[in-house]
């Protein structure tokens, strides 16, 4: 499995466990703190697609060093 790969199911995992912490802990203090973490939630997944795009540059450069 590659880097990009458990990365993005490690970002998936956290979201969906919010999710969860959403649904069970409706109190409106939570909530709040929920809502600031989930903020992130377009950074992560732009980094991701830099990650990704890292991933395959790497990948390009070490064909090309054959």
């Amino acid at each position: 499995m590659s880097e990009y790969n458990r990365y993005v199911l490690a970002v998936n995992k956290i979201f969906e466990l919010i999710n969860q912490m959403k649904e069970k802990l409706p109190d409106q203090d939570n909530i709040n703190y929920i809502e600031n973490i989930e903020e992130y939630k377009k950074g992560i997944t732009n980094n991701a697609k830099l990650f990704n795009k890292k991933g395959k540059n790497r990948m390009i450069e070490e064909l090309g060093n054959d």
